[in-house]
């Protein structure tokens, strides 16, 4: 799905859940501001990952050529970037249970789990991890030449698939960080955050208010 579908899905779905005053629980304000400190700490992490360029890469293939999937954690243990998150968010155990039992995980089709109730309490929605977890891609023919060659070439489209990793995750990342979609998205991830009582709970003990 194009950034620009996810984005306007993302401001049509936020249009459509009702967040009237008589809907909204009497902690709604202070999940928001909640669910905005984690947001920031996310967003900065997602820096961090966008910038460093360590991505994971699937190589595992009947045909040996790259292609475009959903690697969550690669053969030499890079994460890709939700997984990233959720570990450096201290969930090593759900990093590793995904990683062993479903390594091509896609968040798009999540509906319930414990990937999703951490979405829930990341100051993301789903439609924004799913922007996130972009997939490898793939451009180079399958490699015949000489054992040294190959590892050549193979280096050499590493490095143009980082390239382009980190220019889709700075226009994400920027996309993230404009106002309007941030306000949508924290409206849209309280709104369903609100629905859930022990996750709200936890989150909130994160993030006491300040007096």
């Amino acid at each position: 799905m194009r950034m620009s579908t996810l984005v306007f899905a993302l401001v049509v779905a936020t249009g459509t859940t009702a967040l009237a005053e008589d809907t909204k629980p009497d902690n709604h304000a202070e999940l928001r501001r909640a669910l905005g400190e984690q947001r920031k700490v996310n967003l900065a992490r997602f820096h961090d990952y966008r910038r460093a360029k360590v991505y994971p890469h699937d190589w595992d293939t009947p045909d040996g050529k790259p292609q475009m999937v959903n690697v969550w954690r690669d053969p030499e243990a890079h994460l890709c970037a939700v997984a990233t998150l959720v570990h450096l968010d201290g969930k090593d155990a759900m990093v590793d249970t995904i990683a062993k039992d479903q390594n091509s995980i896609q968040t798009a089709n999540l509906t319930d789990g414990p990937l999703v109730d951490w979405i829930m309490t990341s100051g993301f929605t789903q439609e924004e991890v799913v922007m996130i977890q972009a997939p490898t891609e793939a451009d180079i023919q399958m490699i015949e030449a000489q054992e040294r060659a190959e590892k050549r070439r193979i280096k050499r489209w590493l490095a143009r698939e980082d390239n382009r990793l980190a220019s889709v995750y700075k226009t994400i990342e920027t996309t993230l960080e404009t106002g309007r979609i941030a306000d949508a998205g924290l409206d849209l991830a309280t709104a369903r955050l609100a629905q859930h009582p022990e996750l709200a709970a936890a989150l909130l003990a994160k993030y006491p208010a300040k007096n």
